[in-house]
């Protein structure tokens, strides 16, 4: 808003002139005055509105702040939450009762009494491996249940049948337990490793950097 600009074709000691000037002056200021109150009162309603949204939706309002949700740039939105940190611990107390009920208490074998192939041990988490394994078998199964499908289901059986093949082997972990009893005789070793000299990752950065 401008100011009014002033007459200049007012003769200095013309009253009358003046007098007509002022009048047209107080006019003018109603009329904006007017104006501004008008404008006053639709502000107040687009703050209500405003405000009606915001308490509704937020996500409304930071739309209304931004003027585009895809590249809003308010500071004042809250943050998005950080991404869960995937889940790399052993919990013990969790993956017993996990075994007993999805392994131990619904599969079904012919377990031999003697030195036959077939191998279980009741005592399984005596053994690192299996611990490892069965560990690995119960990541598999959470993911499966999670993904609601049913070959994902039949994935994790097929990953379940390999998995068992290895520790009830005659040379896997459970060699020693028959009948599902715990052996106490170590009939397997640790496989071991020799860990190479300092020198072995030079001469295989050098060999790597000149592919």
């Amino acid at each position: 808003m401008t100011d009014p600009e002033p007459n200049d074709d007012i003769a200095p000691g013309d009253w009358a002139a003046v007098l007509a000037e002022l009048t047209r002056l107080r006019a003018d200021h109603r009329t904006l005055t007017a104006r501004l109150g008008g404008l006053d009162h639709r502000v107040e309603g687009i703050e209500i509105v405003f405000d009606e949204i915001e308490d509704a939706t937020p996500e409304a309002a930071d739309l209304l702040r931004s003027g585009d949700a895809a590249a809003s740039d308010d500071t004042s939105a809250p943050a998005p939450p950080e991404p869960e940190e995937p889940d790399t611990g052993l919990d013990m107390r969790e993956l017993i009762p996990w075994v007993r009920d999805h392994i131990a208490q619904l599969l079904e074998r012919r377990l031999p009494q003697n030195k036959g192939r077939l191998r279980w041990c009741r005592s399984w988490w005596l053994h690192p491996e299996a611990i490892a394994r069965f560990d690995a078998l119960r990541r598999s199964w959470t993911e499966a249940i999670a993904a609601g499908e049913g070959n994902a289901l039949a994935t994790y059986y097929d990953h379940l049948d390999r998995q068992l093949a290895t520790l009830m082997d005659e040379h896997g972990p459970f060699s020693a337990c028959e009948g599902g009893h715990h052996g106490t005789e170590r009939f397997v070793t640790k496989l071991g490793q020799l860990d190479p000299p300092p020198e072995y990752f030079f001469v295989l950065d050098e060999q790597l950097d000149q592919l």
